[in-house]
């Protein structure tokens, strides 16, 4: 039987790139101490935020080389999204990762002939977690960007029945009352990671505890803050601090796509640089940064 232990808060980690765009592998190892050292104890690898779906798969393959190596002194999980490319890369990506030493796998669904069924979800996932027997894996669903619009909690129960390692699910979604039926639809060892910063209070008020969000590599320490005042049923602490964050969320996507905002906001708020994002996105502008380090400023969440 394949178990799946990770819960909790789990950033989707940057890739860092030098100016020139080449991967900066040499930020990970500080990178992966500075969220572990902030309580973190699981990391997601290639997501939205790792931009991986504008990587080549040796470059991809070279990233996670490199987070389960930093993993070996800091014991992050290491979860991987195999997603956002050619079905034969993406089988390819999730067996590499079974033999390099990953703990559990994340998938997107095939992008441009999209599933258009919760059977055709189920095939296209069930060929992912074939293809990596030993490793959880779990389904992103992220509709904003992959416009594959599914019932999430029908997939859930079909994909459960049929796939041995079929393990949760990424929610990106403001629909908490779905969230909450696919919540009630997992069985025991899986788990749903709620993909909205914003909503991590009133989502955790309804049971759902786990979250993926870019925001939590910025400041990981008031994303920890907000769950634990939801655990003592310290409402009004929670809202509170929820507000903080939102507006910290809020002050980078006034000023561009998400990416190169949250990039951007990462050095300002913690000093580790991760960069530019990948191309065809662009930079922030200096003056764009310089808004952002004002706002984090007045907050008290910048360096």
């Amino acid at each position: 039987m394949v178990n799946f232990t990770a819960r909790g808060l789990m950033p989707p980690v940057f890739t860092p790139l030098n100016d020139d765009h080449t991967i900066n592998y040499g930020v990970i190892p500080a990178y992966a101490k500075f969220l572990a050292d902030s309580g973190i104890k699981s990391v997601l690898v290639g997501g939205t935020t790792g931009e991986h779906m504008s990587l080549s798969v040796a470059d991809r393959k070279k990233v996670v080389d490199a987070w389960v190596v930093a993993a070996k002194t800091t014991g992050l999980h290491i979860q991987v999204q195999a997603g956002g490319a050619p079905l034969a890369d993406v089988t390819e990506l999730a067996r590499y990762c079974q033999d390099v030493g990953a703990d559990s796998l994340l998938t997107l669904p095939e992008l441009y002939f999209k599933p258009a069924s919760v059977d055709d979800l189920v095939f296209y996932v069930s060929q992912v977690a074939k293809a990596a027997p030993k490793l959880p894996v779990l389904y992103y669903h992220i509709p904003s960007m992959s416009k594959v619009e599914i019932n999430m909690p029908a997939f859930v129960t079909a994909a459960t029945a049929s796939i041995p390692n079929f393990k949760g699910i990424k929610f990106t979604s403001n629909d908490l009352s779905e969230g909450a039926q696919v919540l009630r639809a997992l069985k025991d060892g899986q788990e749903m990671f709620l993909g909205a910063d914003t909503l991590i209070a009133p989502a955790a008020l309804l049971g759902i505890k786990s979250s993926i969000g870019t925001s939590f590599n910025l400041f990981p320490k008031l994303a920890q803050e907000i769950l634990d005042a939801v655990e003592k049923n310290d409402v009004a602490k929670a809202r509170a601090l929820q507000e903080k964050l939102s507006l910290a969320i809020e002050a980078h996507t006034v000023e561009g796509p998400w990416v190169p905002i949250m990039k951007a906001g990462m050095e300002i708020a913690t000093g580790i640089k991760v960069g530019p994002p990948s191309l065809p996105q662009r930079s922030l502008s200096s003056e764009a940064k310089q808004r952002i380090h004002s706002k984090l400023r007045t907050l008290g969440l910048s360096k």
